[in-house]
């Protein structure tokens, strides 16, 4: 009966909230290799704040204030990136997962952690990632901490996983267009806005078409370490709204299917990362560039 009314609230909302999920031990273990480890490098990170490769840049009380995309795999850094596995790949999430989708087993598709707020704006997963078909992703937040108010809590905005995606009558829209779009929606329905308090442990689960983000920061005295990370039902292909990624091959951590979407800092990498980023904001050229890209993967196939 519990599933079954954890898998209806989850459809409804758009989310739900699992207490004291993950075990504090795995919690500080992570805590201590980050400090020891992370923060104290010099290496440029991949940053899911602004979208390039940085340093770390640290606040006045110590936080890194950027955050770090897909640290489950992270080769420098293996230490650190397989404590972050034995959280995304517990059985407790895939347990939690289970219950409020109906399926069986997930694949990880996408991971960050956050230290200081970096107050992400509202938007929906797929437009970036999702599940083929799409609906079926699931991002989770995990609090590594008591989150006070004042560092500016996650939100969602329930029920929206059930709206328009705000850009179908418009197909050519930009990425920036697109997310102004959701932000006028925001702006409207404050009242709807949910940032539920969370302790060390918790566990807010969502789907790809729910509205979220960060509230603002009130004090950055006050650290918000957190971790994401969004899953898949095993079954199904990886993509988003615009592009199946077929092509994708996954690793294996304690029978998990995992995959990374940013590789570790070097040159190309980063011209690479350039590249892509003009083309995102252009929608006549992205769209040529994935027909281009699907045209190569065709003729690789044959």
């Amino acid at each position: 009966m519990q599933t079954q009314l954890c898998q209806s609230d989850y459809e409804e909302n758009g989310y739900v909230v699992f207490r004291n999920l993950i075990p504090l031990e795995l919690i500080n273990n992570l805590l201590e290799i980050y400090n020891q480890e992370i923060v104290t490098s010099t290496t440029p990170f991949f940053r899911q704040s602004s979208g390039k490769y940085e340093v770390n840049q640290l606040n006045e009380f110590g936080y890194v204030t950027q955050s770090f995309l897909d640290i489950h795999d992270y080769e420098k850094y293996s230490r650190f990136s397989e404590a972050a596995k034995e959280i995304f790949c517990s059985k407790k999430i895939q347990e939690a997962l289970k219950q409020i989708t109906g399926y069986e087993s997930f694949s990880l598709m996408q991971t960050m952690l956050f230290d200081a707020n970096t107050e992400t704006q509202a938007h929906q997963d797929w437009w970036y990632l999702d599940s083929v078909p799409n609906g079926y992703l699931t991002g989770i937040w995990i609090a590594l901490e008591d989150i006070n108010e004042k560092a500016g809590r996650f939100y969602v905005i329930p029920k929206t996983n059930k709206n328009p995606d705000f850009h179908s009558d418009k197909p050519n829209i930009s990425l920036s267009e697109w997310l102004e779009r959701i932000k006028e929606y925001v702006s409207s329905h404050q009242q709807d806005i949910m940032a539920p308090e969370l302790k060390k442990g918790d566990v807010l689960c969502f789907n790809s078409k729910t509205i979220h983000g960060s509230l603002s920061t009130i004090s950055s005295r006050f650290s918000r370490k957190s971790l994401t990370a969004h899953y898949i039902p095993q079954e199904y292909q990886f993509g988003n709204l615009f592009t199946t990624k077929n092509y994708i091959k996954y690793k294996t951590y304690k029978g998990v299917q995992f995959y990374r979407n940013k590789p570790d800092f070097s040159l190309m990498n980063d011209w690479k990362l350039k590249g892509k980023s003009f083309f995102y904001n252009s929608p006549i050229l992205l769209k040529i560039l994935r027909q281009v890209h699907s045209k190569v993967l065709r003729m690789k196939s044959k």
